[in-house]
């Protein structure tokens, strides 16, 4: 569900290892799909799949496993649309970004039905019906929320098995994604505030500062909720990020500069709102939140931002 970047590439590759599969997909990229195949560049070859495309769920008749990929702020409209895909044994893989997204659709479809999962990939649509991947990493880490194994953990691990993808069953679901959110929600944030690429941020005099800050404050706020992060988790992730700076990529930052909607809510907003909750200062996430709080339904003139 949503057949883009991250969903067109899961999608193409099963298909490719043909697992039967539909995407959902909207506009040229859609048709160029329906007409001449998805194409898939990656870290591990290219190929051409045809692949069953549609835009309407209602067609598809009920699944096995919903794969959730569209944008947070599509949700309102995107949940309910799959509603016909939804049979008594489905499962729902949310693969979004934040720390909201598993309780949003079970709001919808109940927890039974749900399952909470984190993504760490590089890829983009290098054009209609085109999908381009970088680097070595292609991966899905999820669980269930007690973190136990179950049939549908082990049923779907062995589905994702595949070469270009990455599987992981995790332990603890919850405290894999307030993980994922301390580099998430700082750094593509703090970018797209900014309009500056990671390099440039880390050059300017209290660019790293800003960061740690950032970074500091979502833990602060995790913690908070019970969560447990690794050992020495802020240090490792300004490692992580300071290393491979070049290659770092903000979604958020993309999608403000062609005047797209952000997904600011659910990512540092959603601390924002968490840490107001508990009384946990948070004053560099607030001033990005507020910055970026007039570009939230999108800019009519992308040039403006």
């Amino acid at each position: 569900m949503g057949a883009g970047a991250v969903g067109g590439y899961f999608g193409g590759v099963l298909a490719n290892h043909g697992e039967d599969v539909v995407l959902i997909a909207r506009g040229a990229h859609g048709e160029a799909i329906s007409k001449n195949g998805l194409r898939v560049d990656s870290y591990w070859g290219s190929f051409n799949v045809e692949v069953d495309v549609t835009d309407d769920p209602s067609s598809v008749g009920t699944v096995d496993l919903v794969l959730h990929c569209t944008k947070l702020y599509s949700n309102a409209e995107a949940l309910p649309s799959i509603k016909g895909m939804i049979g008594d044994d489905t499962t729902i893989l949310t693969i979004q970004n934040g720390v909201t997204s598993g309780a949003v659709v079970a709001g919808y479809y109940g927890w039974d039905h749900v399952l909470q999962g984190a993504t760490y990939i590089e890829s983009g649509i290098a054009g209609p019906g085109r999908i381009h991947q970088s680097g070595s990493v292609a991966r899905i880490e999820f669980g269930e929320n007690d973190g136990s194994s179950t049939a549908r953990t082990v049923a779907i691990r062995k589905i994702f098995d595949k070469p270009g993808i990455q599987i992981e069953v995790s332990g603890n679901i919850v405290d894999t994604l307030w993980s994922k959110l301390v580099s998430v929600g700082s750094i593509g944030t703090l970018m797209t505030a900014a309009r500056a690429s990671l390099p440039e941020i880390l050059a300017s005099p209290h660019g790293e500062e800003t960061v740690r800050m950032l970074m500091e404050e979502i833990v602060a706020v995790g913690q908070s909720q019970g969560v447990t992060f690794p050992p020495r988790c802020v240090e490792s992730k300004l490692a992580g990020a300071k290393a491979e700076a070049g290659e770092f990529q903000s979604s958020l930052q993309y999608d403000l500069s062609i005047g797209k909607p952000l997904e600011l809510d659910d990512l540092l907003g959603a601390v924002v709102e968490i840490a107001s909750e508990v009384n946990i200062p948070v004053p560099a996430s607030s001033a990005l939140v507020t910055v970026l709080d007039r570009f939230k339904q999108g800019s009519v003139d992308p040039a403006s931002v």
